[in-house]
């Protein structure tokens, strides 16, 4: 319950919000933009291309976890979930982004299709900047279950 009143806090938030222009123009989005070219480029997630947007020692939390720690484990992490295949996808333009002092806040749509299976996510949460690099990311996530609610129009379907 706490992550649904996080997510639809975050989405209530940014509707008083300007969309987006098409162009990445924060940070985070362009982080994601190239994170999306990358999945489907072999051998992309290094950890130098990481260091591009990352601080040396930057962290994911997930659910209130922390799940990697640093340039390495965000290149290994990643390519993992590359090497499992099909497709996984940030969609940018964010549903909502905004930005203050140093935070990049977001509620985007995480799309995927494998082993014949779709699926979609929501998420919320922000980035920490430090020296225009992304210090850390923290998120909350919902897996959409299109049996039981509607899908995001940002979803795949097939």
């Amino acid at each position: 319950m706490k992550k649904l009143a996080i997510l639809a806090a975050t989405a209530a938030l940014g509707l008083a919000l300007p969309a987006q222009a098409k162009a990445p123009t924060d940070a985070l989005s362009a982080m994601f933009a190239w994170w999306d070219q990358a999945f489907k480029t072999p051998g992309a997630y290094t950890p130098e291309n990481f260091s591009k947007f990352f601080t040396p020692d930057a962290t994911l939390t997930l659910e209130g976890k922390t799940v990697i720690h640093g340039v390495a484990e965000w290149a290994t992490h990643f390519q993992k979930i590359q090497a499992m295949g099909g497709e996984v996808e940030i969609v940018v333009p964010f549903k909502q982004v905004f930005e203050t002092r140093d935070r990049i806040y977001t509620y985007h749509v995480i799309r995927s299709r494998r082993n014949g299976s779709v699926g979609c996510s929501l998420a919320a949460g922000h980035a920490e900047m430090k020296d225009g690099k992304i210090a850390s990311i923290t998120l909350v996530r919902h897996n959409i279950d299109a049996a039981k609610e509607p899908l995001d129009p940002q979803c795949w379907t097939q």
